[in-house]
């Protein structure tokens, strides 16, 4: 029996360092990014989570094209909340979450639901790259809301850092906002679904849960796939033919990376770093989406994609590059 267990932890550990599984406490030994304080593993995340996001968002209009938005979701979260909580119970982690916690569960949960419904509908009507980039104007009421709620200090690089990266964004924006006026609905829904993401964000961080981010994220997708699939079942299935390949293929990959890895990553990377830092990290998603629009689904890509790439790459390196240990 010890040595199973000590393989067990071995094989744990091997898999901690590459996916980002949380280990017990004792266990760990962060490695910090040099020169700062700030976790590298957080960094790894943010770097994954950033293209596999990013990709997603191409492949999303692809799949939802065919497959329609509730079962889509659904079927994401099911399978991806199954699966979550049975890593969870294969690593030795406790599914309890204390009773008390429940509330603020739910509410994320809900939260989730919303963005996740709300993002699925506005890529149909904005587009892909357009619908990314309105949805990555989080960071601003994430970082207000985080010095507002949490009483996190607003520093000139969190401050100059927001100001570049939504500069990129302004300039992702610059030559289509003929196209995102054409579509004031799609454009309403993806502001929506950025507070609704902000607000899940702040939350997530300031309830002390004491349970690993794994089990957390894992009931969080449970309870966020019950609206979806009461959604799905008013769906008049016999207008909607059988999706081909490459819908079924963006499905497999919004579950198993876009919803699953990701969704996990995200929220992981909120409890290592403050919310500016980790809302302003994920700006490079809608970035990474327009130029795998371009390759994915032949959109037009130019000197406007670059600009953005470039401030986005400065907002990113300012915390970091700046940031010294206390």
């Amino acid at each position: 029996m010890p040595a199973r267990a000590e393989a067990a932890g071995g094989c744990a550990r091997a898999l901690s360092m590459t996916v980002g599984v949380p280990e017990p406490p004792h266990d760990r030994r962060a490695a910090v990014w040099p020169g700062t304080d700030l976790p590298l593993r957080g960094f790894v995340l943010l770097v994954l989570l950033s293209l596999f996001w990013g990709f997603n968002w191409p492949l999303m209009k692809i799949g939802m094209e065919a497959i329609p938005v509730f079962p889509f979701r659904a079927i994401s979260f099911v399978i991806g909340s199954v699966t979550l909580l049975g890593l969870c119970r294969y690593f030795g982690y406790s599914l309890r979450v204390p009773r008390a916690h429940w509330p603020a569960l739910f509410l994320v949960a809900m939260l989730m639901t919303v963005f996740q419904l709300l993002s699925g509908f506005g890529v149909i009507l904005v587009g892909s790259g357009r619908a990314a980039v309105m949805g990555y104007t989080m960071p601003v009421w994430s970082v207000l809301l985080g010095a507002l709620i949490l009483k996190e200090r607003l520093t000139w690089r969190h401050i100059t850092s927001l100001v570049l990266g939504m500069g990129g964004m302004a300039v992702l924006l610059s030559d289509e906002y003929r196209a995102i006026g054409g579509a004031p609905i799609g454009m309403l829904l993806m502001v929506i679904t950025a507070i609704a993401w902000s607000i899940s964000t702040v939350i997530h961080k300031k309830v002390a849960w004491g349970v690993p981010t794994m089990v957390l994220v894992g009931w969080q997708m449970t309870v966020a796939s019950i609206p979806m699939c009461i959604g799905a079942l008013f769906v008049d299935y016999s207008a909607v033919p059988f999706p081909g390949l490459w819908p079924i293929l963006a499905l497999v990959y919004n579950t198993v990376l876009g919803q699953l890895f990701c969704i996990y990553a995200y929220f992981e990377t909120v409890r290592l770093f403050p919310v500016s830092v980790a809302t302003i990290g994920v700006l490079m998603v809608p970035v990474i989406g327009v130029l795998s629009g371009a390759i994915v689904l032949g959109e037009p890509l130019g000197w406007v994609e670059f600009s953005a790439l470039g401030l986005v790459v400065c907002a990113l390196a300012l915390p970091v590059m700046t940031r010294r240990r206390g």
